[in-house]
């Protein structure tokens, strides 16, 4: 089967030859690249056209307003040729299987596969502490049939993608859209899975700050993936269960309590011990990996709820004013 890899790219130009240069040595040849710039302003574009000419493969370069990764992705569907559409982002970079084995599961009623990531920037605590979080969850999908896959590197039938209708552009970055269109998936009746046969390698987040805004919008767009699909509030999905939710009460208590260190300061900080608790899985998960990730895990996983919990609370906030 022909595939296509489709491309969003913004202000890339740190990253974006490293992943073209990475699909240059795909074991698997019958595929063409789309990339869809959403409106850079640096010099991303030039460097992809200086690559057409010495990439192994054919490379369209599709341009739009600046509008997020989920209109790009569907304009990049719209000028696929490929019965498979493979989804890259601008700064992953794939081992030589990738291609090869997001495409082995798509058969029978299975018609979108992920796979995981394995941390490029790994010389920041920030970086690493994200691959941990990320690498456990993903460790639970593996031979699981899974109702959520992440486009930053996703395969499904064309047919099928278009069918579906496509990501919603209302999500302006990329916070949801991805999860919000395979619960529509699995409600058409699709299956979905999870390959550990591959990885990407990603650059995370390397300062508390970034990381810190990136769960903020993410806890912000999370609000509208809820109120498309309640039956996620109570059920939860496969890659987070239900510990968003968990987090969030936990998180609003917390915030509640703070002021009441007038009072008391205890009240907060008991508060604060009660969320680090509900943290400390994942401390014990990451210990076995770096052994200081027993105390960073759960209060880096702690501060990211509450900064995710503010994003929910200004999304609300903004839908009763306007």
């Amino acid at each position: 089967m022909s595939a296509d890899v489709i491309i969003p790219m913004f202000n890339s130009e740190r990253t974006i030859i490293n992943s073209l240069d990475a699909l240059n040595r795909q074991t698997y040849n019958n595929f063409k690249i789309v990339v869809i710039d959403d409106g850079s302003t640096d010099s991303s574009i030039e460097l992809v056209e200086s690559f057409k000419i010495t990439g192994k493969f054919p490379i369209k370069l599709i341009r739009q307003e600046h509008a997020g990764p989920a209109k790009a992705r569907n304009l990049g569907v719209e000028h696929s040729e490929g019965d498979i559409i493979i989804f890259l982002d601008s700064d992953c970079i794939p081992p030589a299987n990738w291609l090869e084995e997001m495409i082995i599961p798509l058969k029978g009623k299975i018609v979108g596969c992920n796979c995981g990531y394995r941390v490029m920037n790994k010389e920041y605590i920030i970086a690493r502490y994200i691959d941990y979080e990320i690498a456990k969850r993903h460790s639970q999908l593996v031979g699981k049939s899974i109702d959520t896959v992440g486009t930053y590197s996703a395969s499904f039938i064309k047919d099928i993608f278009k069918k579906a209708g496509g990501f919603d552009t209302n999500y302006v970055i990329a916070s949801g859209e991805d999860f919000d269109f395979t619960f529509n998936l699995k409600k058409m009746g699709y299956d979905l899975t999870f390959t550990d046969k591959t990885f990407v390698y990603h650059y995370h987040p390397n300062s508390l700050r970034k990381y810190l805004k990136q769960q903020f919008w993410r806890g912000y767009w999370r609000v509208r993936l809820y109120l498309k699909n309640t039956d996620k509030i109570v059920k939860g999905d496969s890659y987070t269960g239900i510990e968003p939710q968990i987090q969030v009460i936990l998180s609003s208590l917390m915030l509640l309590s703070v002021p009441f260190i007038i009072f008391n300061v205890a009240i907060p900080m008991t508060m604060f011990g009660i969320l680090l608790l509900s943290n400390l899985p994942l401390g014990f998960w990451a210990f076995a990996k770096e052994k200081k990730f027993i105390v960073i895990a759960p209060l880096l996983s702690s501060i990211r709820s509450i900064s995710g919990t503010l994003g929910a609370y200004t999304y609300i906030i903004e839908r009763i004013f306007k």
